[in-house]
């Protein structure tokens, strides 16, 4: 007997028996499993007649149907194959007798189509394996039905395999999405809230709330995004959908859940189990590929059987395991793990009756829900009582664990842990081992967790298990503190970050009834460093409100208020919710003793009236804790001090003083990682001293020395990878020195860094500052001309960087004392406002006058110039040129050597303009600066 062939080719189309595939101009085509069966039959006897019965024994066997049905098969493939139109007919009906294939067919082995492997991200492949079997139809119609949708959802009953074929079809589509691929695993989220901070992590988003984030990211792109197991999310993930598709063009989304989203342009895909033959069909040696059911099994049972030599018998017994368990391929992979251990005929014993009910559906819940419940009893039935033990108090753990956190549920146990139970279990597929090259970790199959949680809440042993998933979460927190100190950022994360699933059940617990919400607090304080590190500053704040009211100890209460108050600023909250929170903190830390904190509270309290313009206010807090630090004679006291104090002084106005504390830190030895610990509003200590000293400089007229040292502070941040200190020495030095250098091109660049991180971690107030020099660089007015800017830095540097934003009211600051640094600056812009409006030209004078008087009282050069470059373009063409433009030389005389600033720029070319261009005097200013002009074109 002549082998089948393994492919048929006519016309446009392939057909490839073995895989299931029709292709036509090589890209799948979508048709019925009993049409494929049918075409099949009839391409086999191409030319002859087949009679209608013999039809429908082959795509309906030992099963009587009427003919009609053969009837609607037959319509469904002519007009698939006929469907380009060209003429072609290929089936033909007899009548009475049957039909016939009636077109030139040539059989041969066609190279099937190419999977292509999946580009990005890397993660993809690794949490999930590569193994897909007996699903080809259904690849190719998730396939087909992304080019033709943007939304497409896989839906099928739990076990069924839809993870592993959404992650097959990006595979296979990875070519058509130059941004790649992104699964976002939602089975570990508990809460609907949470859906869009799993999306946000999946693509290393962690903002809150991230949805902004999310957008800037996705728009543009052209990416497959996979929502895994949405089902018991409500319709938080339809929602979701939605919003991402109407904002981002180019994404497509594939969906794995029980049930449909119900949204609009949603195209579902159901699928069901894998092929398996009928109880009597002979099984020959093409028995695994024509069965996906039988090789899904054979595959997973590789380690004890050789696929190549199983006879008749032994395929018989892998048929009847199979079908007992509905064909589920997570059914399939647990019955074939057992293989090793009790071989086919003591897997099928060990069915038995457990399983009888596998057939037929059962009251309260979905038929093939209540199979896989069998099949995991089952399994559970197979461990001996210390594994049973183990896996259902493993079940509290939401996302990945070691072994010291399985030896924390067993203490009150009898006997020793022993690991060798999580070997156990892993070898028999109730738990998946992930293997780093450094360390071994555990996780457990979201099917599994479920059905041993179940187990777990009919045991008296509940609160006590969750009681020491709690405190060993406690212990995690607290060693993730110390272990800030010498892993960098990006290491961190990876060793704790996972670790969020688990505190959110922790708490979860803690706070709700039977809980410990003393345990719940001290919880809650150690993991703000885990909130804040993951730059989910909102959840920081909702835990922290929700575990303030169970506080009873002074010093977690300490931790809680402090880290509260730290993001609050970030999140650009009330100053006066801010301010509440430090305030306390900081009478606990009086109380308490705890000098530290004290000091770090006190750093939060200056910042909260340093952002408000308050700058009176901190000088004040300054001096009232002063005293304290001196008679602590702490150096972490001191240390913070000198770094709010550089801040406060520099902004108040006073820039030697402001210089002296920023230099005691910068001079301080370089550490190569900074702990959160330095300060309750999260900013590295060396990164703000070189930011707050390159603003100083720059007003003393430093602007090269100025510009290098806000680079520094960009560096330093960015190298212990620490997203506050990033936006702040962004915002606060590179990107306004670079405005006032006239440097376009480095403005552009750290405004478009500080734009992406602002947005990436979720940092509201930074990404005020970010819109306002986003419009800046692309020469548009900020929002602030409208009353948006915050009083304070944000609204003086902008202001300082493009005069003529500032008006009365911002005017009157300087008189009432509030104007600090710029205070000199918005004194000439009010004088230029003066005359521009009409008023006295004495009036102008006189400000432009009390303008030159601060800039000198405060070391400002810079502003001085801007000062004298307003005389002399005022007294352009009257008697008072020759003595304003030599008051402009003289002062332009005054700055160093190096890259000169714009307004220097601009006052020489003022004076090469002039006749007093050629006077000496002159000569060796103007050749410094054009010198320094050189050097800059040169180092670019």
């Amino acid at each position: 007997m002549n082998p089948a062939p393994s492919a048929f080719t006519f016309g446009p189309f392939e057909l490839h028996p073995v895989r299931r595939l029709l292709l036509r101009n090589g890209e799948p085509v979508q048709i019925g499993s009993r049409a494929f069966d049918v075409l099949t039959l009839l391409l086999e006897r191409a030319g002859a007649i087949v009679g209608k019965e013999e039809l429908m024994a082959r795509a309906w066997p030992r099963t009587c149907v009427e003919e009609s049905n053969l009837r609607v098969h037959i319509s469904a493939l002519r007009k698939v194959l006929e469907k380009d139109g060209d003429g072609v007919r290929y089936i033909d009906n007899v009548a009475g007798r049957g039909y016939s294939f009636v077109g030139p067919v040539a059989t041969g082995g066609a190279a099937p189509a190419r999977v292509t492997p999946l580009s990005a991200p890397a993660r993809l492949e690794s949490r999930l394996g590569s193994r897909l079997v007996g699903r080809e139809d259904a690849l190719a119609a998730v396939c087909a039905g992304l080019a033709e949708v943007r939304l497409l959802s896989v839906v099928g009953p739990g076990g069924v395999g839809k993870t592993a074929l959404a992650v097959a079809a990006a595979r296979q589509l990875a070519p058509h999405f130059p941004d790649g691929a992104c699964l976002v695993e939602l089975g570990a989220v508990t809460s609907p809230a949470l859906v869009a901070d799993a999306l946000a992590a999946a693509l290393q988003l962690p903002a809150q709330p991230p949805y902004d984030a999310i957008l800037a990211q996705l728009r543009g792109r052209r990416l497959l995004l996979i929502l895994d197991s949405c089902e018991h999310l409500g319709v938080a993930p339809a929602r979701l959908a939605e919003g991402l598709c109407a904002a981002a063009p180019g994404l497509k989304i594939l969906v794995t859940s029980r049930e449909a989203l119900g949204v609009a342009g949603e195209r579902v895909h159901s699928l069901g189990p894998l092929a398996l033959p009928a109880p009597d069909a002979p099984l020959g040696p093409d028995a695994l590929q024509a069965y996906g059911a039988l090789a899904l099994f054979a595959q997973c049972a590789a380690g004890a059987l050789d696929p190549a030599r199983l006879g008749g018998q032994e395929l018989s017994l892998m048929a009847e395991i199979c079908r007992r368990l509905d064909g589920l391929p997570l059914a399939i992979e647990l019955a074939a793990a057992r293989v090793p251990m009790l071989g086919l005929h003591g897997v099928a014993s060990g069915l038995g009756d457990s399983l009888a009910l596998l057939s037929r559906s059962r009251p309260g819940g979905e038929a093939r829900h209540q199979s896989m419940r069998e099949v995991l009893d089952w399994s559970w039935a197979l461990l001996a009582p210390p594994d049973q033990r183990l896996l259902r108090r493993l079940s509290v753990y939401r996302g990945a664990f070691t072994a010291d956190c399985a030896r924390a549920l067993w203490q009150d146990a009898d006997g020793a842990f022993e690991p060798a139970i999580l070997y156990n279990l892993a070898a028999r597929s109730l738990l998946v081992c992930d293997y780093d090259g450094a360390d071994v970790g555990y996780r457990m199959l979201e099917t599994t967790r479920l059905h041993a949680a179940g187990l777990l809440a009919r045991e008296s042993e509940l609160s006590s298990v969750k009681q020491a998933h709690a405190a060993r979460c406690l212990a995690l927190m607290t060693e993730a503190r110390v272990a800030r100190q010498t892993l960098d950022a990006a290491r961190w994360l990876a060793r704790y970050g996972g670790r969020l699933a688990d505190v959110r059940a922790a708490l979860d617990w803690c706070f709700g009834p039977g809980g410990d919400s003393g345990l719940g607090v001290r919880l809650a304080a150690a993991a703000t460093l885990l909130w804040s590190e993951s730059s989910m500053l909102d959840e920081q704040r909702v835990q922290i409100l929700r575990a303030l009211p169970h506080a009873r100890d002074p010093a977690t209460e300490l931790a809680l208020q402090a880290s509260l108050g730290g993001a609050l600023v970030h999140l650009d909250r009330p100053s006066e919710q801010v301010a509440a929170a430090f305030s306390r903190a900081y009478v606990l830390a009086r109380e308490h003793g705890d000098s530290g904190q004290r000091a770090r509270t006190f750093s939060g309290l200056c910042l909260n009236h340093l952002l408000q313009g308050e700058y009176p206010q901190a000088i004040a807090l300054g001096h009232a804790f002063a005293p304290y630090r001196k008679r602590e004679q702490d150096p972490e006291a001191h240390y913070i001090h000198d770094r709010i104090m550089a801040a406060t002084l520099h902004f108040h106005g006073d820039q030697r003083q402001a210089r002296f504390h920023a230099e005691r830190v910068y001079r301080l030895p370089r550490v190569p990682q900074q702990g959160p610990s330095g300060s309750a509003i999260q900013f590295d200590g060396q990164a703000a001293a070189s930011a707050i000293l390159a603003r100083i400089r720059w007003l003393a007229g430093h602007s090269e020395e100025a510009a290098a040292l806000a680079s520094e502070a960009v560096d330093r941040a960015q190298e212990i990878d620490h997203p506050a200190s990033i936006c702040m020495a962004l915002a606060v030095a590179a990107v306004p020195i670079a405005f006032w250098n006239g440097d376009a091109r480095a403005a552009a660049y750290f405004t478009g860094v500080l734009c992406e991180r602002s947005q990436l971690h979720g940092l509201k107030h930074w990404q005020s500052w970010a819109a306002h020099y986003r419009a800046l660089s692309a020469g548009q007015c900020p929002s602030g001309s409208t009353g948006i800017l915050q009083p304070g830095p944000q609204a003086e540097t902008i202001f300082t960087i493009l005069p003529g934003l500032a008006g009365p009211p911002d005017f009157a600051r300087v008189g009432q004392g509030l104007a600090g640094w710029a205070a000199a600056e918005l004194s000439r812009q009010k004088a230029v406002w003066m005359r521009t409006a009409g008023r006295p030209a004495a009036q102008a004078e006189a400000a432009l006058l009390q303008a030159a008087a601060i800039a000198e009282s405060q070391g400002a050069l810079a502003w001085l110039l801007r000062v004298a470059l307003t005389r002399a373009q005022w007294a352009l063409g009257t008697p008072q040129t020759g003595p304003a433009l030599a008051q402009l030389g003289a002062i332009l005389r005054r700055f160093p050597q190096g890259f000169p600033s714009r307004d220097q720029r601009e006052a020489q070319g003022l004076l090469d303009g002039t006749s007093w261009g050629d006077n000496p005097f002159l000569t060796d200013t103007r050749n410094r600066l054009r010198a320094g002009e050189r050097l800059q074109a040169t180092t670019r």
